[in-house]
């Protein structure tokens, strides 16, 4: 297998990652935008991840999904609404060992959580997508989603509420991350919709089993957490416990005579207002970090973007993923070189045309279901170029045959500015390949690789430089130098710097482009 960063493409390298800086606060996607294009994965498309919660899937007496839940709101109540510090940061790495945080739901959520993350999308904008796929697979109403969490380096104020603390501690707890008293009542009471107290964790609150729910549905996201409460049949253990001193949900939810409760008691009120309050509760950051706007499905995603030097010439792929079917649409790629040859250009001034292979389908997650989708397409677009003239940009043309006529899809205005990589690496050993014969011999070179891999028992990532020197084993082709360089076992995507000229480029790999997560 090998990687391959041609020098003659390197300025268009260079400008689309500058372009991924530029599209931050903003949730329209532009191709190369990795993290856009991840939490679309992650949210919308059949993933990995949203498999380990479907149907509010349950865990050791209680569910995924209200471990997730758990998690993020335990993480965002370091923010203090004052000078707007800490909030969902991913502090919580550095928090375990607080009792407030005790249970076995906090690393089994981190160990759920901490392999998906990316360069582009960490550990706090994972949390907050847990959240939103937990509350979706419980029945829970749509929160929308943004992006741009930045992790934090170190713990954050030990302010989460306790169930032993009185009334008027946690009112300020709660005014502190935000949430004035009504709000505390309802947010509790939303959180406490699902999962329960383990006796494990609470033994002063938890006696005669080994867990309690806090309501009679334990697998549904629904307000009976509420009616139980107001027609007193509730077996909550924050409210029925013998120990009047954790009956933290009794006083929470009785401080303004029951106002709040009996407001959200209908099921209407009940999901509109917890959709609220949770939106607020992953949005809650530091004031320094800018989150985009809502993520929505991308409507013309492209991925898996190779161009491979093979038998003399190159391998372009290409696949275009839209978001409905229709058995009569017609997708074409087009695309121009880089050089033109001795004889002029090689492809017509409309560019030249591959048509795409017969198109695939592919399921959407359960959150993409909830919102309308019926299931994405898949459009794969496969041919040669030649060596000589390489590729400078590529774009497409959707007609659906209704009549209306066929539509350009050009990046915005931009067109896709083609970038060189191959399948992503299962071995340790990473081999890159480089157009030598653009680069003049007078200038330095140098050849990196920067490898990420998902933190493992302290769930702090691995970030790896390595010098890449040349490769004894695979000698010059095709006008390319072969380089190599041995990468650490689970490393789940790279970064390729190369330093020429007198300048550096930088090229993105994830393993994600081909496999889902």
């Amino acid at each position: 297998m090998r990687l391959v960063l041609h020098p003659a493409l390197a300025s268009s390298v260079f400008l689309l990652y500058s372009l991924i800086g530029s599209t931050k606060g903003f949730a329209t996607f532009k191709w190369p935008d990795h993290q856009l294009a991840f939490v679309d994965r992650v949210l919308y498309e059949a993933s990995r991840f949203g498999s380990l919660t479907p149907d509010c899937r349950s865990r050791t007496n209680t569910t995924v999904a209200a471990q997730w839940i758990r998690i993020a709101y335990h993480d965002m109540s370091t923010h203090d609404v004052t000078d707007g510090s800490g909030g969902l940061d991913a502090s919580i790495l550095f928090e375990l060992n607080r009792p407030q945080n005790i249970g076995r739901g906090m690393r089994d959520s981190l160990n759920d959580i901490n392999f998906f993350t990316s360069p582009y999308v960490g550990l706090a904008d994972m949390i907050a997508m847990g959240a939103v796929l937990a509350v979706e697979s419980c029945g829970g109403p749509i929160i929308p989603y943004r992006a741009g969490r930045i992790d934090a380096k170190v713990a954050g104020p030990a302010t989460v509420p306790e169930p032993q603390q009185d009334l008027p501690t946690h009112i300020e707890l709660f005014r502190r991350q935000g949430f004035n008293q009504a709000e505390m009542i309802a947010l509790v009471a939303c959180g406490h919709t699902l999962g329960g107290v383990r006796r494990d964790d609470f033994p002063e609150i938890v006696y005669a089993s080994e867990f309690a729910d806090f309501d009679g549905t334990l697998s549904k996201f629904d307000n009976t957490v509420v009616t139980e409460y107001l027609d007193d049949t509730t077996t909550n253990p924050l409210i029925k416990s013998a120990n009047v001193t954790t009956q933290s949900d009794l006083r929470i939810f009785s401080s303004d005579q029951n106002v709040t409760m009996q407001s959200i008691a209908s099921p209407e009120k009940f999901s509109q207002t917890c959709g609220t309050l949770f939106e607020r509760m992953i949005n809650t950051v530091p004031k320094e970090v800018k989150l985009t706007e809502p993520v929505d499905p991308i409507e013309n995603k492209v991925w898996g973007v190779s161009l491979i030097p093979q038998n003399g010439s190159y391998a372009l792929r290409v696949n275009l993923r839209r978001l409905s079917a229709n058995p009569s649409r017609t997708v074409t790629l087009f695309w121009k070189e880089h050089h033109t040859q001795g004889s002029g250009s090689l492809c017509p001034p409309a560019g030249c045309v591959v048509n795409s292979t017969a198109p695939s389908s592919a399921d959407v997650s359960s959150l993409g279901k909830s919102i309308g989708l019926k299931g994405f397409v898949n459009y794969r677009f496969n041919t040669e170029v030649p060596l000589s003239t390489s590729i400078s940009r590529f774009w497409f043309s959707v007609d659906e045959n209704d009549g209306s006529g066929p539509k350009i899809v050009d990046n915005g205005g931009s067109e896709y500015t083609e970038i060189l990589h191959a399948d992503f690496p299962p071995a340790v050993k990473l081999v890159v390949g480089v157009r030598t014969s653009d680069i003049d011999s007078s200038d330095t070179f140098k050849l990196s690789i920067e490898s990420y891999l998902p933190g493992t028992s302290d769930f702090i990532p691995i970030i790896q430089t390595v010098d890449l020197q040349q490769d004894t084993q695979n000698p010059p082709a095709d006008g390319y130098t072969f380089f190599t360089g041995i990468i650490k076992p689970g490393v789940t995507a790279i970064h390729i710097n190369a330093v020429f000229g007198g300048k550096t480029f930088r090229q993105y790999i994830d393993e994600n482009d081909y496999f889902y997560v």
